[in-house]
């Protein structure tokens, strides 16, 4: 049983904090005007007749307004805005006019197909907007004290609870999101029918008959999703592998089907077993965890390699150019690897976390707040550039809520005191035995320099440090005057401290550039290698063909530098050999005739490309 609670965390570092800063001021409410502009909105007023009109949209839009206010609720609580605000009345105002008496709340059905409700699970994704709501309402009753959006989704979670509890049937949704989303509210509101309704989803997934089998059936139900069986059938047989409906949980050994899917599945499981201590379930989620980061997973923490499923093919098949690597997707790794960071204590998973955060996720979102990514390859030949909006907009406020929130995976309290799991510079306050903390890490992570930690205790106090040692340092040394020895254990250096006043002490975690290959298993990289330096992994772009990094040959030999500051960020150089241009007026030719010379090639951090506008990118170079 912990002792203490750590406080909401205040980022600072020049990296993550403007873009913090920016939710408030720029991305939300540019988001928001596209939910203006592209009817979100109005299909509320719609349902709740105060507004004339068809549903506009796609089936699952709601689920967009409901991330974007998780986003704000998280936005306003750190930095409060009267414009947002504003905003955020207007939403949660139409949001609570359209609910029925029931509880019943998806504007596509109201408007739409008002007689199939419930009737089509697998596809029409109900449960999965049901799911985003009550995450928003949790948030802003814990962030803000705002119950308004709460009661709602308590209502419609009432009527879950009817409908698909211990009296009702065997039901859950095609995409998960539901199932966390109902133990985020039981862990707030005290009460356990929202437990056992998400444990009853979770054990009830893979088992047969599936209820979605019963749904290809209704032919009135299924003309909703008529591709439906493309995805769910494999050999003309039901699979249910697209939406992880294959096997049990607790026999999963490997990530299937759509990859955004599986790792909402994935963190209520591991929340699940947390909560109720139970080893065998936590073992399935650890295992299926590693066959992902070991064989399935992207160096930059990028998951899903197929646009066809928007997900998982096989191991090793991680293509560059046509790479899907959803920013959705790495945005559930993270808050996944968040749960069984929590669950074990092992700093392996804080790897992985910050590896998707700083790489994947962070280039689904431009430095200026209003673009984004969908897909994220780790190739690019002109085909790719950062749109202020999708049709499917999936991606642009979950990953304002993931930025919202990720004061959270940078340190945590746990029961023997406070971990320092990714040394983003950050302020906390950690509640501990009799005492206040205060916490106060600066530096330049992630790139290179030292890291201070400071620790200002209100009264005396014992307390447990632990600051993760990362795969990526080499070594990495501690100026603590007058500590303790570390002692270490599962990837982390523990200081046993008494602390009587303020105490200070600098990590240098030895940041340099390093060159990484990939396991020849995946074909793509064969002969390749990728710069990292830390946790930064680095591309190579040009918007000439004649100056692309696909002409270039980088020599492994050569000491890479550092090179101009890039949007304030370090540069590096490597040196190589670059085609030449000069080549027969043939298209093809005898060998030989290609001609390499001497040259040098920029690189910056992956997630800062394409700021530039489209260009040649790759990261995996190939190396001499």
């Amino acid at each position: 049983m912990a002792h203490g609670s750590l406080g909401s965390i205040e980022v600072t570092d020049a990296l993550l904090a403007p873009r913090i800063e920016r939710l408030s001021t720029h991305t939300l409410p540019q988001q928001f005007d596209q939910i203006i502009l592209t009817g979100r909105l109005a299909n509320f007023r719609r349902a709740a007749g105060h507004e004339q009109g068809p549903f506009q949209g796609l089936f699952f839009n709601d689920s967009d307004v409901y991330k974007w206010l998780e986003a704000a609720a998280y936005a306003l609580s750190q930095r409060p805005s009267a414009d947002l605000r504003r905003m955020v009345d207007e939403t949660i105002d139409a949001v609570v006019a359209a609910q029925e008496p029931d509880g019943y709340l998806n504007t596509y059905f109201q408007l739409a197909e008002p007689d199939l409700k419930w009737r089509n699970l697998g596809s029409m994704h109900e449960m999965y907007c049901a799911g985003h709501l009550i995450e928003a309402g949790v948030a802003f009753a814990e962030s803000m004290g705002d119950n308004r959006l709460l009661a709602v989704a308590q209502r419609f979670a009432d009527l879950l609870v009817a409908r698909y509890g211990p009296a009702g049937q065997i039901g859950f949704c095609g995409h998960e999101e539901v199932e966390f989303a109902l133990l985020r509210l039981a862990a707030h509101t005290e009460d356990a029918r929202y437990h056992e309704l998400a444990q009853r989803m979770v054990e009830a997934r893979g088992h047969r008959p599936s209820p979605f089998e019963a749904e290809f059936a209704d032919e009135d139900a299924i003309r909703l999703s008529p591709h439906a069986r493309t995805l769910y059938f494999r050999d003309g047989a039901y699979s249910g592998e697209y939406a992880q409906d294959h096997l049990p949980i607790r026999d999963h050994d490997a990530v299937v089907g759509h990859a955004v899917r599986a790792m909402y599945l994935y963190m209520a499981g591991t929340r699940l077993a947390d909560q109720r201590k139970d080893e065998p379930f936590a073992a399935a989620m650890e295992r299926t965890w590693a066959t992902l980061v070991g064989r399935r997973m992207y160096i930059t923490g990028g998951i899903g390699s197929s646009s066809a499923n928007e997900g998982f093919t096989h191991d090793y098949d991680l293509p560059n150019l046509s790479a899907y690597a959803e920013t959705c997707a790495s945005v559930g790794l993270v808050l996944w690897g968040k749960e069984l960071l929590a669950l074990t204590g092992n700093a392996d998973y804080a790897d992985t976390i910050e590896r998707a955060l700083l790489n994947n996720c962070l280039a689904g979102i431009s430095a200026e707040g209003d673009r984004y990514f969908y897909g994220n390859p780790l190739e690019s030949r002109l085909r790719h550039q950062r749109t202020p909006w999708f049709h499917c907009a999936c991606c642009p406020p979950n990953i304002a809520r993931l930025l919202g929130q990720v004061g959270s995976v940078l340190s945590r309290s746990d029961e023997a005191g406070w971990c320092l799991d990714i040394a983003v510079a950050h302020r906390a306050v950690l509640t501990w035995e009799n005492a206040e903390i205060g916490i106060d890490v600066q530096g330049s992570y992630p790139f290179p320099g030292p890291v201070t930690v400071r620790l200002s205790p209100s009264a005396p106090v014992r307390l447990t440090v632990k600051v993760r040692i990362p795969q990526w340092a080499d070594e990495v040394a501690f100026d603590f005057p007058g500590g303790p020895e570390a002692t270490f254990d599962r990837g982390y250096a523990v200081f046993e401290l008494a602390l009587t006043g303020v105490v200070e002490w600098t990590i240098d975690f030895g940041m340099h550039p390093k060159w990484i290959e990939a396991d020849p298993r995946v074909l793509d990289n064969l002969g390749r290698a990728a710069l990292q330096v830390g946790p930064i992994v680095y591309a190579a772009e040009s918007s000439m063909e004649e100056t692309s990094p696909q002409r270039f040959r980088v020599d492994l030999r050569e000491e890479v530098t550092q090179g101009e500051p890039y949007m304030g960020l370090p540069s590096y150089r490597a040196a190589g050999r670059r085609v030449a241009p000069d080549f027969p007026d043939d298209l093809y030719a005898e060998t030989g005739n290609q001609q390499w010379e001497p040259g040098e090639i920029e690189l910056i951090p992956y997630f800062a490309w394409n700021h530039r506008g489209p260009s040649f990118m790759q990261v995996w170079l190939a190396a001499l």
